[in-house]
């Protein structure tokens, strides 16, 4: 699945002010860190890490090459119910492609990249090939929107 990137058009200067909210870096209101995993590892490695990190959604990156491949999402795995989670790979299961975001992009360009079909994570990356400082999701969103 390609990569898309979500660039900001300016620096994004902390909100102060009630209204102002969504002018607020996505850097301030990330989740940071990223749970990866590998692209060859189990399907079954991928549940463990789900549940040892209580997460919704694993980032699966390449084997040979950082670079991430896409999200397994706990409502994508529904699919897999039922067969055998230790022969299936994690590249099988990816549901979403990564989209990136750029730390200082506002909490506004964030909210109009999770309005997108099929995205829900945004990878917090300063530059697209970069790694990962955290994700954006819904969640921080509504957090930030009702505290």
């Amino acid at each position: 699945m390609p990569a898309t990137s979500v660039h900001s058009g300016g620096r994004s200067q902390h909100a102060a002010s009630a209204g102002d909210h969504l002018k607020i870096a996505v850097r301030d209101v990330m989740t940071p860190g990223v749970v990866t995993i590998s692209e060859d590892a189990s399907l079954l490695q991928a549940l463990r890490a789900i549940r040892a990190h209580d997460v919704h959604a694993v980032l699966v990156v390449g084997a040979h090459d950082p670079s991430p491949v896409g999200w397994i999402t706990v409502d994508g795995l529904l699919k897999w119910i039922g067969k055998d989670p230790a022969l299936l790979r994690a590249r099988d299961a990816v549901t979403e492609a990564p989209t990136v975001i750029d730390p200082f992009a506002s909490a506004r360009d964030a909210l109009l990249a999770l309005s997108r079909p099929d995205t829900q994570h945004l990878l917090v990356c300063p530059h697209p090939d970069g790694a990962p400082e955290g994700v954006v999701t819904a969640v921080n969103l509504v957090t930030l929107e009702h505290g």
